[in-house]
């Protein structure tokens, strides 16, 4: 079976597309959790964190085009 498949390649990708699928769902999550609101003393920082959460999770995305579109 090693001959049809790289076995290799393929945890790599399984690997690679986990990370990046549950990652980036997990990443949006907290910037929706801080987007929520919550104490007033906190919500400046939940701002911020939240906002941070979405830079991260749109430059997955922007790799990710990046990744599909050049090969």
């Amino acid at each position: 079976m090693s001959d049809y498949v790289d076995l290799d390649a393929l945890w790599k990708v399984l690997l690679a597309s986990l990370l990046a699928g549950a990652g980036l769902a997990a990443v949006f999550s907290l910037a929706l959790v801080g987007l929520s609101g919550g104490r007033t003393a906190g919500r400046a920082a939940g701002r911020a964190g939240a906002g941070l959460c979405l830079l991260v999770v749109a430059a997955g995305i922007a790799v990710g085009l990046y990744v599909m579109l050049a090969g």
